[in-house]
């Protein structure tokens, strides 16, 4: 499988979390992981507090650039969608095979929320019930 963003040959890379661990598809040269459907829903809910949230992703205009799909033998253009979490990590997602490119920097981004967020969150979950 070749990289969409620059072309090189991906590599398997094993991401170890808490309740899991995934084989991905990686590139050695710009650091994209390519993650089969559901793979990612498998470790996108464990959130790290941070004091300070420093992203180190690809520049918006970088991000918007079109790109083929690496698993559908490069016939179907990826979709882009703002990450839920992260509104500024623009994921890209194929509509057919239902995979997920994420750019060097955008896995750790959308894992990591600052700690005020958190603590908000945790007071609405604890007073309100939401």
């Amino acid at each position: 499988m070749k990289c969409p963003r620059c072309k090189q040959n991906l590599s398997k890379e094993i991401i170890i979390d808490i309740n899991t661990s995934l084989h991905v598809d990686s590139c050695n040269n710009c650091g994209g992981k390519w993650f089969d459907a559901k793979e990612l829903e498998q470790i996108d809910q464990l959130i790290e507090p941070t004091l300070f949230e420093i992203r180190n992703i690809p520049n918006k205009r970088e991000q918007i650039k079109p790109m083929i799909c690496p698993s559908c033998n490069g016939i179907t253009v990826m979709r882009k969608a703002e990450h839920d979490r992260d509104k500024r990590v623009i994921i890209d997602y194929c509509s057919k095979c239902n995979g997920i490119w994420l750019d060097k920097g955008e896995l750790q981004a959308i894992r990591k929320e600052n700690w005020l967020i958190t603590l908000k969150k945790l007071f609405k979950w604890l007073v309100i019930g939401e």
